[in-house]
């Protein structure tokens, strides 16, 4: 059975502990991981003050489009022939029958005269038309596992719907969204080092701190409110003290690409990591949701 640990690093590696106390608490917890590999599922692991349960996640696969057919009428030109008349005048013979009466008698005369009468002539011509046919067209829509609401990820609270909608006003892209979102994140929260889930995205967004696992929770929540898929992230990841630590990110889908969102270091941007080397870590998945 699988063990997930968000080990929550602190802004530079140097923030709310010593590096060397935090080294030895990830030395300590590993061989502890190891121990408890043969003990119950339901069994804890505990190192000083520091708790590790044992997690409940939901892998999803890279691509979160579910894609359909569906057919629109579409409008073209096409050049067809078509009849048209044309009028014109002409002078035509025309038999007059007249009675009259004469010498006790009704008599008839006949007689002719002239007149003008319209006639029509019908001609033939090319022509531009609208017409319209039927199209098929492959749609897509993002599975609800990337866009639904969690016990950590609050995406349908008020207060993070209201955050969302401030954030995207006036965007013209799904790309100007999540990076209005992510600079929000990343600007407005201060980095706390402690283990796992502490607050959830609404009490983060209260306080205005959390470690990687609780930035994640928010950054997630605001992007999915937004109607933009999210998941989280999970690793070992050397950061630029040369430690290793587990950690815990958040990934963006935005016009058909993952992109890494990491907002607990000034020297993050959108879809960019600076804070640790993203070539060397070593992932252990990507999900819908976290438990830990």
């Amino acid at each position: 059975m699988l063990l997930f640990v968000a080990v929550v690093v602190p802004i530079n590696d140097v923030n709310a502990i010593d590096q060397q106390n935090a080294s030895n608490q990830t030395s300590n917890l590993t061989s502890n991981l190891s121990t408890s590999n043969s003990t119950s599922s339901t069994q804890n692991v505990t190192n000083a003050n520091l708790t590790v349960n044992k997690v409940s996640t939901k892998t999803v696969s890279t691509n979160p489009k579910i894609t359909y057919t569906y057919y629109v009428k579409v409008s073209y030109k096409a050049q067809v022939k078509v009849a048209y008349y044309k009028s014109y005048r002409v002078k035509v013979k025309v038999l007059v029958k007249k009675r009259y009466y004469w010498n006790g008698k009704y008599r008839t005369k006949y007689f002719y005269t002239y007149k003008y009468v319209t006639k029509y002539k019908k001609y033939y011509k090319w022509v531009y038309k609208t017409k319209y046919k039927s199209v098929a067209k492959t749609g897509y829509t993002y599975s609800s596992e990337y866009l639904k609401s969690t016990k950590n990820c609050q995406v349908t609270d008020p207060t993070i719907v209201a955050l969302a909608n401030k954030l995207i006003n006036g965007t013209n892209s799904s790309y100007e969204k999540a990076e209005k979102i992510f600079n929000w994140v990343r600007d407005n929260l201060d980095y706390s080092f402690y283990y796992n889930t502490k607050y959830g995205a609404v009490k983060t967004l209260k306080a205005k701190v959390g470690n990687c696992v609780d930035h994640s929770h928010l950054l997630i929540a605001l992007a999915r409110a937004a109607g933009i898929p999210a998941q989280y992230a999970h690793g070992d990841c050397v950061f630029k003290s040369g430690n290793t630590y587990g950690h815990v990110w958040a990934q963006l889908y935005v016009d058909d690409k993952w992109y890494n969102s990491d907002a607990t270091s000034s020297s993050n941007t959108f879809g960019v990591i600076k804070s640790w080397n993203t070539a060397t870590a070593a992932i252990h998945g990507f999900y819908s949701e976290i438990s830990f």
